[in-house]
């Protein structure tokens, strides 16, 4: 893994089913995320996807492409926007940063950022390590 590096992925469209069955897995059961005329009543337009479904777009963005070699030791995300139904995903990732922890282990940082419909969803960061035996390279 180099600087420079770059990750892509489309999730979506985001549908109202996904959404119920992300609250079921998570036991987050918020109306605003299911119920259209309570989400319009909170003032917050129509239903919208739960932040950390998007952040879990993310995870996915970083891990399937490094899971051969390396794993995701650290991730965070701010959420920009509400990810509704019916909207495409589109994330992006780059490697800004590949460097020696204090065990002289490679690790790298990558910004991500996920957008959709022109505007921004999610931006964030993910600290990404080697599998043990292969602690010099990533």
């Amino acid at each position: 893994m180099q600087v420079g590096d770059k990750f892509f992925l489309s999730k979506g469209p985001v549908t109202t089913r996904q959404i119920v069955m992300y609250a079921g897995a998570s036991g987050d059961f918020n109306p605003i995320h299911y119920d259209h005329f309570v989400a319009v009543k909170a003032g917050l337009g129509g239903v919208m996807a739960h932040g950390m479904l998007s952040m879990g777009f993310a995870a996915q963005l970083i891990a399937d492409p490094i899971s051969a070699f390396g794993w995701v030791k650290e991730i965070r995300a701010r959420f920009v926007s509400p990810v509704r139904p019916g909207d495409l995903i589109e994330l992006n990732g780059v490697v800004v940063e590949v460097f020696k922890n204090q065990y002289e282990q490679c690790e790298a940082r990558i910004e991500i950022n996920a957008s959709a419909d022109g505007r921004t969803v999610l931006l964030g960061a993910a600290l990404v390590a080697p599998h043990a035996g292969l602690s010099q390279t990533l």
